[in-house]
């Protein structure tokens, strides 16, 4: 079963996020920041890593994405922004999913992952 960390600030998205992506049949955890992201990380494998980009506290999705890049350079991570200007710094580094989205374009976004 594919497991995915799902990584964001707000309660609710991670909420919906976990509970659609268990019903499309992955095993799915999620972190509120990065710092309980890598809590996770150092007791799981995960294949997917889907993460908000602007998230309060010292490190935000895009620096998380960079540091996982560094420490597990094949794990597909994707991540998502309402922000236009935050989008701007992945520079195509990593794929964006931009908020609000549709169920079906997460589900795209997942599926055109590199695994």
């Amino acid at each position: 079963m594919t497991r995915i960390l799902v990584v964001d600030d707000e309660p609710s998205i991670r909420v919906t996020l976990k509970v659609f992506l268990e019903k499309e049949g992955y095993h799915v955890d999620v972190a509120p920041d990065a710092f309980q992201a890598f809590a996770l990380l150092k007791e799981n494998t995960y294949d997917i890593v889907m993460t908000d980009i602007v998230m309060p506290g010292k490190m935000d999705g895009l620096a998380l994405a960079h540091r996982l890049r560094q420490i597990r350079p094949g794990l597909p991570i994707l991540l998502a922004t309402g922000y236009s200007d935050a989008a701007v710094n992945v520079r195509g580094d990593f794929p964006i999913l931009r908020k609000p989205y549709e169920i079906h374009e997460l589900s795209q976004a997942i599926a055109r992952l590199p695994r």
